[in-house]
């Protein structure tokens, strides 16, 4: 399977599941989404990177 179709599926896994209501929650640390959105820009770095060499 594509790497970035497996990125895709990971982000959407994130951001459009029952996951958003865990972190989405009142008692979660308000740095929680934007360290998911961290963690999801950095692999897509990190794949987009090994495929240029």
């Amino acid at each position: 399977m594509d790497k970035t179709l497996l990125l895709f599926l990971f982000g959407l896994l994130l951001f459009a599941s029952p996951l958003v209501a865990w972190w989405a929650s009142p008692g979660s640390h308000w740095l929680l989404p934007y360290g998911l959105w961290a963690l999801l820009i950095g692999l897509i770095a990190l794949v987009t990177h090994r495929h240029e060499r």
